[in-house]
């Protein structure tokens, strides 16, 4: 065999590899943090064999990477002049993942990939539901009590696959609801009909089980679908919202997660119950310190001094859970730390990736994601969180680049 015939060889053999992988990538996503961290680094060591890394000259076409850059630059900046803690270390650790956006994004891969990671994600989506819903209803706790150290006791009776909490549960879920809307359009009959079966059995999953974020992403979905559909003055507008309002009702009757979270939500908003929820004080706390220092909020408090800083200022604070280190709203806390120019990159850095995909056919439901997206950033720090930042991440590469 030739030189020139064995690099060929190599060549096919490096690109069939990736187009795989990336696929095995959208599988692993909402099962295996493990599994995804390796896929992403042989990703990333494929990436330079294959010498997709050319592409990166093309990086300055793209708006969403000086925000990208901005945002790790600060962070940066305000880790030098504070001691480099546990909390600090984290940060970087959980923004690390952004990292391998520019490597999936301007991978060469086959448009097949695309199709087929999406298929991927889906298909491990309804595996997990499956496992959830099956043990919701009480068909698999034995396989719970001899496969301890394959799930998470999350909460008490509610226990869900180890690579996720609950909240992360439903958000994965509604993801895959936005996707599912879009093939819709997409599918013929036979096909439509088990499409329909699966965004039925997805819902059901949404609203009996706990977690109100990914409940939060697919109201505010079939909400703005509903009036996508009435500026173009399609009769589906109505049928979207009669949709929606049959499904929020039937759900408020019928789960019992989702009745006591409405209820927890209408009661705290009309009494002064939401001065003992965590959040709303998070929220109070966070805006008293940045308006407490107004000349700190060009720069912010510097990396991972969020908790610290909370901790010297409310002594109530000394009495919550160590866990919680963000106030939970990402917005919030990018201001708190990195200031207003950290805040201003975040916004703008999620507006640049809105508009590259204004260009795309299915451009409703694609660019729904990054709305979905900012919008789950309002109630937590989602940016930080490993397994929806890289679904995310994974979701946007796509629809970007699948026709």
């Amino acid at each position: 065999m030739t030189a020139l015939n064995t690099n060929k060889f190599y060549q096919i053999l490096i690109s069939r590899i990736k187009n795989y992988s990336f696929v095995l990538l959208g599988f692993s996503i909402p099962i295996s943090i493990s599994i995804t961290y390796i896929l992403l680094f042989l990703l990333l060591a494929l990436f330079i064999l294959d010498k997709d890394y050319q592409k990166i000259k093309s990086l300055k076409t793209e708006k969403w990477l000086i925000p990208l850059v901005l945002i790790f630059v600060l962070y940066i900046l305000g880790s030098v002049d504070r001691q480099f803690s546990l909390d600090t270390k984290e940060v970087f650790k959980r923004l690390s993942v952004w990292l391998f956006l520019p490597t999936l994004f301007f991978m060469d891969l086959k448009q097949e990939s695309y199709s087929k990671g999406i298929l991927a994600f889906l298909a491990s989506v309804f595996l997990m539901v499956i496992m959830s819903v099956l043990n919701q209803l009480g068909f698999t706790a034995h396989i719970f009590e001899y496969l301890p150290f394959l799930f998470k006791n999350s909460r008490p009776l509610a226990l869900y696959p180890s690579t996720h909490l609950y909240n992360y549960h439903n958000i994965l879920v509604s993801f895959s609801l936005i996707i599912c809307f879009y093939l819709t359009k997409k599918l013929a009959e036979p096909k439509i009909y088990l499409l329909i079966l699966f965004i039925t059995l997805l819902i059901f999953s949404l609203f009996s089980e706990a977690g109100r974020a990914g409940q939060i992403v697919f109201v505010l979905f079939l909400t703005l679908l509903s009036i996508d559909l009435a500026i173009k003055k399609k009769r589906e507008s109505i049928y979207m919202i009669f949709f929606l309002i049959i499904t929020l009702l039937i759900s408020y009757k019928y789960s019992s997660n989702f009745n006591y979270r409405v209820n927890e939500l209408v009661l705290k908003f009309q009494s002064a119950e939401k001065n003992n929820d965590n959040r709303y004080n998070f929220w109070k706390s966070t805006l008293s310190k940045i308006c407490e220092k107004p000349s700190k909020n060009l720069i912010g408090h510097g990396t991972g001094s969020w908790r610290s800083e909370m901790n010297e200022s409310f002594d109530y604070f000394n009495l919550i859970d160590e866990n919680h280190k963000t106030p939970h709203n990402n917005y919030l806390y990018i201001f708190f730390e990195i200031g207003v120019l950290g805040f201003i990159a975040l916004c703008y850095f999620f507006y640049a990736m809105y508009c590259k995909l204004k260009t795309k056919a299915h451009k409703f439901f694609s660019r729904n994601l990054v709305v979905s997206y900012t919008a789950l950033m309002l109630f937590d720090s989602y940016m930080l969180i490993f397994i929806i930042s890289i679904a995310y991440i994974y979701l946007f590469t796509i629809s970007v680049n699948y026709e």
